[in-house]
């Protein structure tokens, strides 16, 4: 944390609050760095799976459908009448029986799968 002194300036407030921004962005840009360099590693060494886990329940391929089409927890708990919470345990599982480390992983892998958009009811 930075902190304010007479030998700072009167513009400093607004430089700290600037750095501040700065590596708050450079700490997101580092998650997402970590995030592609353990899926290419993965990737790599063979640790995904070639397709898709045949053994998904009914309900799991359907929020992995919503999943994949970009629908966020809550409106995937909505759309389908369960809770949000109940969702996150869905994507969880998914994530676990896939092996994928984030979402952008799992759309990899479905699309290497040949995964096909299906219509939910």
């Amino acid at each position: 944390m930075l902190t304010l002194s007479p030998k700072n300036g009167p513009d400093a407030p607004a430089r700290i609050a600037a750095l501040e921004r700065a590596l708050a962005e450079c700490q997101q840009d580092l998650k997402v760095a970590r995030a592609l360099l353990s899926d290419h590693l993965a990737r790599a060494s063979g640790g995904f799976p070639q397709a898709l886990p045949m053994h998904l329940t009914a309900r799991q391929r359907q929020v992995m459908t919503l999943v994949l089409a970009g629908h966020p927890s809550k409106n995937i708990a909505r759309d389908i009448g369960i809770s949000q919470r109940t969702v996150e345990n869905h994507r969880a599982a998914i994530m676990r029986k896939t092996g994928a480390t984030s979402i952008p992983a799992l759309v990899r892998l479905a699309l290497d799968a040949g995964w096909e958009d299906k219509k939910i009811q």
